[in-house]
């Protein structure tokens, strides 16, 4: 297989995130912390691609904060509540 370059622009929010991936994993250069990102982006379902991850994460937050949570005791609890 061939290499082929590729330039790209990176916000510096990004750049540092890259930074922080290469770092936690031990990679060796940016540019193969940047290839392996890429590569287990291409891999991910459809449905994570297009799913809306920033509103999911709202509205979790808004029903956190009107704690409309709930807490178990067991794994058991947890479950026999999702089977209601």
């Amino acid at each position: 297989m061939s290499n082929h370059e590729l330039k790209i622009s990176l916000s510096k929010k990004t750049l540092e995130e890259i930074e922080r991936y290469k770092e936690s994993t031990h990679k060796k250069s940016t540019e193969n912390a940047v290839t392996e990102l890429i590569e287990y982006a291409l891999t991910l379902p459809q449905y994570f691609k297009s799913f809306d991850w920033e509103k999911a994460e709202a509205e979790a937050d808004k029903e956190i904060a009107a704690r409309k949570t709930k807490l178990f005791n067991t794994v058991e609890d947890f479950i026999s509540d999702l089977n209601k």
